[in-house]
């Protein structure tokens, strides 16, 4: 934007699992530290809310961030922040919560709030039913597209209370220049060229699609390795078996004669995330719906091409210049999902073999959308940039 930033004048407290881990724990850190830059600590404050902290994740965030946050989680700051107070989480997690003791301990929106604000985000096409209620409660509700805009007012929210507002990423954090590459399996002199995946194992990330693509696409013989960072979520955590077994049940190569599929399950810290895309030459998520897709603008941020299915969240930040949009189809979410009525993406295979052939043969080509999506990145999504959105739509609350 130009000019001179605005400035809010009203107390700001920002509620979030902020100290949890996760996505909404990443989003709300960024905007927190972008907040930080613009806002003074008299009137800008944030308040751990919906979600215990993780001690472990805490120890991995970057002690720049950490004492550029610290100042703002003083309770008598806290307290006296309360004038707009933005809940970012899901719906059922704002009074009354549907999670046990949190009303008690950090209500949000706090009783004396005077004008609150709902953050959230869905990866479908619907929303829960109790969710547009709770939506429709609030003052505002700031969604992260043009996307949920659309669907959370098809479901039933208030159009009048919607405001696009994207996430932000910390593109000075995540600069591969600041980075040497995380050490992995198949380093060396003749490193093969490596896809890497980030993704918890469920149906709405596309593993299966993923795996059908890269093993139908590539032979054993080729110097390409799909690497895939994972943690378990309601599945097994025997990832190999998953993968071999998946593999048999639809006819494809096992062990020794597929391409190279490594499987990364061990926790990072968050300072050791932009080592793992350095250590990679494209990134790739045929999954079937996206909140925003964090992994994805992280992917960006440090400079690589992003193969990523076409719709909900990542429309707001992926194109054909800064990376390679997948083809899909709408279908209906999978029964197993309890989500009746509810559409969600369905990646096209055949054009993701394409796209996964296309970046392995056109690496300068891809190197160069890698390039352009990280100043996408730097001039749209950075810290100080959504700071500025949010500020100036604090201001317009104001008036």
């Amino acid at each position: 934007m130009d000019g001179a930033p605005l400035t809010p004048s009203l107390p700001l407290l920002w509620m979030a699992p902020l100290f949890s881990g996760g996505g909404y724990s990443s989003e709300a850190l960024a905007f927190a530290s972008g907040l930080a830059t613009l806002l003074p600590p008299r009137i800008f404050a944030i308040r751990q809310f919906a979600e215990p902290q993780d001690p472990e994740f805490v120890q991995g965030i970057p002690q720049h961030l950490t004492s550029q946050l610290a100042p703002l989680t003083d309770s008598r700051s806290a307290s006296r922040a309360a004038h707009i107070v933005v809940c970012h989480a899901t719906p059922d997690a704002w009074v009354p919560s549907k999670f046990p003791g949190w009303d008690s301990v950090a209500p949000c929106p706090p009783p004396n709030a005077r004008i609150a604000i709902g953050r959230t985000m869905f990866e479908t096409d619907g929303l829960p039913a109790d969710w547009v209620q709770r939506c429709n409660s609030m003052d505002e509700v700031w969604v992260p597209t043009e996307f949920h805009k659309e669907s959370f007012a098809a479901a039933g929210v208030d159009p009048g209370k919607l405001i696009a507002i994207g996430e932000p990423v910390d593109t000075v954090f995540f600069d591969p220049a600041l980075y040497e590459p995380l050490p992995l399996q198949g380093d060396g002199p003749a490193r093969p060229f490596r896809f890497l995946s980030v993704f918890k194992w469920e149906a709405r990330k596309g593993w299966e699609v993923l795996l059908e693509a890269f093993l139908a696409e590539f032979a054993a013989g080729e110097a390409v390795q799909l690497l895939i960072k994972t943690r378990p979520f309601y599945s097994s955590s025997n990832f190999e078996k998953l993968v071999d077994d998946f593999a048999a049940r639809r006819g494809l190569p096992q062990p020794g004669a597929r391409p190279v599929i490594s499987l990364l399950t061990s926790e990072l810290t968050l300072q050791q995330l932009p080592r793992l895309y350095r250590a990679a030459d494209a990134f790739v998520l045929p999954s079937r719906g996206e909140g925003w897709g964090r992994p994805h603008v992280e992917a960006m941020s440090m400079g690589l091409p992003v193969i990523a299915t076409n719709w909900s969240g990542p429309t707001a930040f992926l194109s054909s210049s800064t990376g390679y949009p997948l083809d899909y189809k709408l279908v209906d979410v999978a029964a197993e999902m309890n989500l009746a009525g509810h559409r969600w993406a369905e990646p096209s295979l055949t054009h993701l073999r394409q796209l996964m052939r296309h970046v392995f043969v056109h690496r300068e080509e891809a190197r160069a959308r890698g390039a352009a999506a990280r100043a996408c990145m730097q001039a749209d999504f950075s810290p100080a940039s959504l700071a500025e959105q949010v500020a100036a739509r604090l201001i317009r609350l104001e008036a």
